[in-house]
């Protein structure tokens, strides 16, 4: 009797020196926000889409738990945001990138195509999409407007699109979607998209774009940085959309 006591005590012990050293090592991190979402049924709804490429969508209106837990449950690192009708950030500082390669080929050159649903809630809010990321929020994308869309260099400076079929009206507190892409093409880039779900683009037709933007493609994540502004949701597709201009 006194043996079987003195081995569940020293079990309990050991148990608990482990749960210790998993919550206080820095290099474990990953796993702790792991065991809290699991604890707190956290995660956001991801599904598969098949339409006009497979792809994931991640819906963040329908995220479960803590905010950071949820998006760790989902794939992404997170700073500075909430969760309430959507991922919900308030200033440059609010950010989140996918924690694996999001890239929408393999091999060769790099490729990165999302579609967002998105709204802003000020005149001066915006919504910086970079694809294919770094885990600072650096490489080439979009900085989006409630009137425009800009692209995103390699020196991190936004500035109008070469190619814009026409200035939408102000989308300040309307919902809106964009189909966004950016292939590598010559070491520098190709950034262009749609004002429209990706499902029903025209392949073969941009409605903004510009290629040779100067870009550094180092990265291979999606990250958002969401100033003043929510994501409904996002839609990371595997397989390129866009089949017009130089690919390699």
């Amino acid at each position: 009797m006194k043996f079987a006591k003195l081995f569940l005590f020293s079990t309990i012990l050991l148990s608990v020196m482990h749960c210790a050293e998993l919550f206080q090592s820095k290099d474990k991190n990953d796993n702790t926000d792991a065991l809290y979402a699991i604890l707190l049924n956290a995660g956001c709804t991801v599904t598969d889409v098949s339409a006009p490429s497979s792809g994931r969508k991640i819906d963040f209106t329908v995220c479960r738990g803590d905010a950071n837990a949820a998006l760790a449950a989902s794939g992404f690192s997170s700073s500075s945001v909430s969760l309430s009708g959507g991922l919900v950030g308030t200033g440059s500082s609010s950010t989140v990138y996918t924690n694996a390669s999001s890239l929408s080929s393999l091999g060769g050159d790099k490729k990165a195509s999302i579609e967002i649903v998105y709204l802003l809630s000020q005149g001066d809010s915006s919504i910086d999409a970079i694809l294919p990321s770094t885990t600072n929020l650096s490489g080439p994308g979009f900085h989006i407007l409630p009137t425009t869309v800009n692209k995103i260099a390699s020196n991190g400076t936004n500035s109008a699109l070469a190619t814009l079929s026409r200035t939408w009206s102000s989308t300040v507190s309307s919902e809106k979607t964009l189909c966004l892409e950016v292939h590598q093409e010559s070491g520098n880039a190709h950034v262009f998209g749609w004002e429209s779900a990706c499902a029903v683009a025209s392949r073969g037709t941009y409605q903004f774009e510009e290629d040779g933007v100067a870009a550094d493609f180092g990265g291979d994540r999606i990250g958002l940085r969401i100033n003043k502004a929510t994501i409904k949701s996002i839609t990371i597709y595997s397989s390129n959309i866009g089949t017009a201009g130089s690919f390699q």
